[in-house]
């Protein structure tokens, strides 16, 4: 019989917002032992777990097991009260070891140890729980997807009323536009739309060979300009993860032919995406390697890629924007309802860079979008 724990808020523990559904935001105790699921909390959180019977089969009040009486004892230090309550409690239940997450608080662990509880931590076991979304998560998914959709249209739309300088900058209402400016707009849409985000990755020209760099200053005229937005669902905390390419002006040649080749590589992703599967990596390498790019899986040398194809393929999506399956050199093996974010890109110094992604769902049939996919054109 195997007991899983989790103590810690739900704002913080992405693990207990998974089960709970709810953003409890002072920290709690979940205990599922034998089938049932339990709730170790105050009696301020009693009304809202004790109404979530869809995940909740057990309250037990923190005041049951002593805590009015533990906090007047001034020997057990503030700071171990609720590591005590989680120790109680599993006694309480005849649990002696408990399975959890990588990110289970250290001094909790410490003091249960201490109190004869065996913790075994398995990030693998977590990891596969979270991969099983619930219904509440995919409507999350959807809703933030949509609102990204909004704030690229955003995007989009001032890049494609800005007008060039003499000097290729861009100008937009008298102003200079400015990768700050475009994701200040696009921050402002998502908010209107219930999403939020901590930010929004806007890179123009070889800008867009800096990776995970967010961009900054003026946006060139007829130079690649990658958006790449991951907003976060203000009701449920799920994210979505989706990036677009635009050319403001007019795609030179090469920008043409790398975007052709991304938006071949997305396709047969798609063809390779699928419950059992796991090679979709390998296939978009290979594509790539064969049209005599770089990638990160044919490189001899020992130092890190900048051009070509450096980067894995894809991640899992959820209540972390990067999270389980991984589509990469050492990728997951897919499952019916997985959620992938997508996204093939190819970089080069003096040409600027091309990245395609979206957030689906790998279905038994292969994926599916979340909502009608927005356009992958070049031409904001």
């Amino acid at each position: 019989m195997t007991t899983f724990l989790l103590h810690d808020d739900a704002l913080r523990s992405r693990e207990l917002r998974h089960e709970i559904g709810e953003a409890i935001m002072d920290p709690i105790t979940y205990i599922e032992l034998d089938g049932r699921r339990i709730i170790v909390a105050s009696s301020l959180e009693k009304d809202i777990l004790v109404a979530r019977d869809d995940v909740v089969d057990e309250f037990i009040d923190s005041h049951d097991l002593g805590f009015d009486e533990l906090v007047k004892d001034e020997s057990v230090p503030v700071e171990l009260l609720g590591a005590e309550l989680v120790l109680r409690a599993l006694r309480k239940l005849g649990a002696g070891t408990a399975v959890v997450p990588p990110t289970f608080r250290i001094q909790v662990a410490d003091h249960l140890r201490a109190g004869g509880i065996e913790l075994i931590v398995d990030g693998d076991e977590w990891a596969e729980r979270r991969r099983k979304k619930t219904p509440w998560e995919i409507e999350g998914i959807e809703r933030a997807q949509r609102a990204c959709d909004t704030a690229m249209l955003t995007a989009a739309r001032m890049l494609r009323d800005a007008e060039p300088t003499a000097d290729d900058r861009l100008r937009l209402d008298g102003e200079i536009l400015t990768a700050e400016w475009i994701r200040e707009s696009m921050v402002a849409e998502l908010l209107t739309q219930g999403a939020d985000t901590e930010e929004i990755i806007v890179q123009s020209g070889d800008a867009c060979l800096k990776g995970h760099e967010v961009g900054s200053g003026p946006i060139a005229a007829d130079r690649s300009v990658i958006i790449d937005c991951f907003p976060r669902d203000r009701r449920t905390g799920v994210h979505t993860d989706m990036t677009r390419t635009f050319v403001p002006g007019t795609p030179s040649e090469d920008l043409r032919s790398l975007h052709k080749h991304c938006r071949t590589a997305l396709e047969l992703a798609y063809e390779h995406i699928r419950p059992g599967a796991r090679e979709a990596f390998v296939t978009i390498s290979d594509y790539f390697h064969s049209q005599g790019f770089p990638t990160r899986l044919h490189a001899t040398s020992g130092g890190p890629l900048i051009e070509g194809f450096p980067h894995a393929l894809g991640h899992g999506v959820g209540l972390d924007v990067h999270e389980r399956p991984w589509m990469g050199r050492r990728s997951d093996e897919l499952q019916e309802g997985d959620v992938v974010a997508v996204e093939p890109g190819l970089y080069i110094t003096g040409i600027g860079g091309v990245r395609l992604e979206d957030t689906v769902l790998v279905a038994e049939g292969g994926v599916e979008h979340f909502t009608d996919p927005y356009p992958y054109d070049l031409e904001p």
